[in-house]
Formats: structure tokens, sequence, C-alpha cells
């Protein structure tokens, strides 16, 4: 990892900035432009990661945070079909985070009981939106499936430092009471900006 710079600072900046006037915003949303508003944290996060990340890890959070943003913005718009598509770009940066978190992965006994609530937290999560979910309940409990394999995989790494760890479960609570699917309030999107400014955010420059 590189060291800090102001570059780094300042997008780190910009994505806390953004994150914080969206959700203060969401007492007047929709408005014209929310969507963008929305997807600015992600976006200046992608940055981030490919000049403060070495490699092919930095990369991969790079895609996987735009196609976050990407999500953001078809779940900002109104309609079942743009939710279904945001739920496609989101389990697409799923799978981009689970292949960076895979190339630091060590087993720890100490990790396993959290591996253990991700999995029954899961499949309680599964039981309960079943009734409501309808013609969504595949690509729901798939995306379900998706995002806790990204938290065991999160909290696998080697790394010592638990901010991904923490992100991820952020990132997981956030998506199991986003609004659209089980009609919680949308302040649950602090969760998804806290995984956002904590999880993929380098261990150390």
């Amino acid at each position: 990892m590189n060291r800090i710079t102001t570059v780094h600072k300042s997008l780190l900046y910009i994505s806390f900035a953004f994150a914080v006037i969206y959700v203060l915003s969401l007492i007047v949303a929709p408005y014209p432009g929310h969507f963008a508003v929305k997807a600015m944290p992600a976006i200046a996060l992608s940055i981030l990661m490919l000049i403060a990340v070495s490699g092919l890890v930095g990369k991969l959070l790079f895609v996987a945070l735009l196609f976050c943003a990407a999500g953001d913005i078809a779940l900002a718009l109104e309609g079942e079909r743009f939710f279904v598509i945001g739920l496609v770009f989101f389990l697409i940066a799923q799978v981009f985070f689970i292949v960076a978190f895979s190339r630091d992965l060590k087993k720890r006994k100490s990790r396993l009981p959290i591996v253990a609530i991700l999995i029954v937290y899961a499949a309680m999560m599964a039981v309960i939106l079943k009734p409501a979910l309808g013609e969504l309940m595949i690509p729901v409990f798939l995306y379900i499936a998706v995002i806790t394999m990204m938290g065991v995989f999160a909290a696998l790494r080697a790394s010592e430092s638990k901010l991904v760890l923490y992100g991820a479960l952020s990132f997981i609570i956030s998506d199991s009471l986003h609004k659209r699917i089980c009609h919680a309030d949308t302040g649950v999107s602090v969760h998804y900006y806290g995984y956002l400014l904590l999880g993929p955010i380098p261990d150390r420059y």
C-alpha cells in the first residue's frame, strides 16, 4: 500500500461529504439528480482504490465500487425493473469483492463464529422475506447467497484489521433491510455508507 496523500484524503472527504448530503436529503427525495448524489461516494472511493491499492486487488475494488455506483443509480429510480437492475449490479459488485478478498484469505478459528452467524442470518432473512418476494424470490435469494459469501470472505481475510469485516457486515445489514425488500425506513442507507467509508479503505497506505 502507498502512504496516504492529499489526493487520497480529498477523495475520502468527497465521498464522506456526498454520503452525508444524500442521507440528509432523503427527507426531500426524490429531487432532480438525487441518483447522482447517491452514487458519488462509491465513485470517489472507486478512484481511491485504483490509486491507493496496488496490483490486481486495487483494480478489483475499483470495478466493484463502480458497480455499486451503478446499482445505487438504479435503486434510486422508481419501478420494479430498476430494482432488479440494481440488484444485478450489486450482485456483480459482490463477486468482485469476493475475488478481491479471496487473495488474502487465512483460516482464523476466532472468526469462524462470525461465519456461522452470517450463514444463520442469511437463512433467517430468506425465511422472513420469502412470503413478500413473489417473482423476486429467486434473484433476491441469489443475492443473499452472494453477499453472505462476500461477508464470509471478508471475515476470513488474513489482515488483522477488522475494518473490512465491519464494513461488510454493515453492507449485509443495510441490504437485508432495504425498503424495496422489507419496507424498512430509508435511513438504513447509513449502514451502506458505513461500508463505503470503512470497508474498502486500505488497512494501511
